[in-house]
């Protein structure tokens, strides 16, 4: 959690077309409810957040990672164990 109470949240893709996050960005405003409930820790889809930012954080850090596409190549298995041991939850 956040010092402010709020949990802390992840995004990314691996292999696919990226459509789902961008789904998630054509919800329009409803997207600032997001933003009110977590802190966004990484979503390079919406940020310029980089691997670097995420190599910095403590495992555990992120609350919830949701993890979307295939695992295809190295990168993709590289993001999701470095996701997966940032993170509480990986979905």
């Amino acid at each position: 959690m956040s010092e402010n109470g709020k949990p802390k949240l992840a995004m990314y893709w691996g292999a696919g077309c990226g459509g789902c996050e961008i789904a998630v960005l054509n919800i329009a405003e409803h997207i600032l409810v997001v933003d009110e409930v977590f802190d966004i820790a990484f979503f390079p889809c919406i940020a310029d957040f980089k691997v670097a930012d995420v190599k910095g954080y403590p495992d555990g850090y992120i609350d919830l990672c949701l993890f979307d596409g295939a695992i295809r190549n190295s990168e993709n298995e590289e993001m999701a164990r470095l996701l997966r041991r940032k993170s509480k939850v990986l979905v």
